[in-house]
């Protein structure tokens, strides 16, 4: 080795030297946090049309921005890469990143992550996000599903579901009787049965197609949907019953966050909650703008006053019994909910 490159050499490990101790004495790792490339990917069965994407899209900026470019996220949308009920599997084992599922899909292999949906238990969207902000997951469902590889970061209620037809208004429980009704999660399958109705499982994407055929009566879905998949333009009756809530969590697989270097794992577990608080100021945005716009298409609304919503959830006793019996720990949500909305 030439004098002048060793002098080289010496140079650039004494200042190497310098940065570790700097690193040591500071927490912050330089020589890392200049040479890192860290690449994500970020994938969610929602479409364009849902608010989630371009605020999931927004996340992902803040995060680049905040990085300097050192954290790059490739984002798909849509189920490019996978359907709704394959997210979390593929999540689980590590083939993407970072996701947004629903919760509710979640039930059968993690118990009680459905508890938003049990009917009529939450009031309203205010209510929703002060129990997650209280830490209503912080109860045990964080923890279960971290035992499937996947650490919840942050969580945002997605909206009500209201009962939508074209058959009828639903101005009591009686008028669900006899009807067909898309639903989207067990618990409200149950309910739907109590009523006296028939609940069908079908996707969002089909809704609009089978309510103009007329082999559904109608639906059991959060304002998005309506509007999202234009539904107010094949039915009459919206009923505003708040009938159980949805819940969307950021979630990552836990072996890809552990390996984040120390701020980055900082950076996205404070971000994650930037990310809820956007989520809910849009499912109060979608309300308002949703609710204007079936006004506006001849949709007639329904606002059911608290005696009628209390008679229907007076009914609702078995769909809880049933529910009990397939969350043992499920009574701590029930109680953390009604003790904090």
């Amino acid at each position: 080795m030439k004098n002048s490159s060793r002098r080289e050499f010496l140079k650039k490990g004494a200042i190497a030297g310098s940065a570790a101790v700097f690193s040591t004495l500071t927490g912050i790792n330089i020589l890392h946090a200049k040479n890192r490339q860290i690449k994500l990917t970020f994938s969610t069965m929602f479409p364009p049309s849902y608010f989630w994407v371009p605020v999931a899209k927004r996340w992902v900026k803040y995060i680049e921005n905040e990085t300097g470019g050192e954290v790059k996220i490739n984002f798909f949308h849509s189920g490019q890469l996978f359907k709704a009920k394959a997210e979390l599997p593929a999540l689980e084992r590590g083939e993407i990143d970072i996701s947004i599922p629903n919760a509710n899909y979640q039930s059968g292999s993690i118990p009680g992550s459905d508890v938003g949906a049990l009917p009529f238990l939450i009031k309203d969207e205010q209510s929703a996000w002060k129990i997650v902000k209280a830490g209503l997951w912080k109860q045990g469902l964080n923890q279960k599903w971290m035992k499937k590889n996947i650490k919840v970061l942050a969580q945002a209620p997605a909206g009500l579901y209201q009962f939508g037809n074209s058959r009828h208004p639903v101005k009591s429980p009686e008028d669900v009787k006899g009807l067909i009704w898309a639903v989207s999660s067990k618990a409200h399958a149950k309910a739907v049965e109590v009523l006296g109705g028939s609940p069908t499982f079908m996707s969002s994407s089909r809704l609009y197609t089978a309510l103009k055929r007329k082999t559904i009566d109608g639906c059991l879905r959060p304002y998005l949907t309506y509007s999202g998949r234009k539904l107010f333009e094949v039915m009459k009756y919206l009923s505003i019953t708040n009938a159980g809530n949805y819940t969307i969590v950021f979630a990552m697989n836990n072996k890809k966050f552990a390996s984040l270097p120390k701020d980055i794992k900082k950076l996205f577990e404070k971000s994650a909650w930037n990310w809820a608080k956007w989520s809910e100021d849009e499912v109060m945005k979608t309300k308002r703008n949703s609710l204007a716009l079936f006004e506006q298409k001849g949709m007639k609304i329904e606002r059911l006053n608290t005696k009628v919503l209390s008679e229907f959830k007076s009914k609702m006793h078995p769909v809880y019994d049933w529910w009990l019996s397939k969350v043992p720990d499920g009574r701590r949500y029930i109680d953390f909910i009604e003790e904090h909305q």
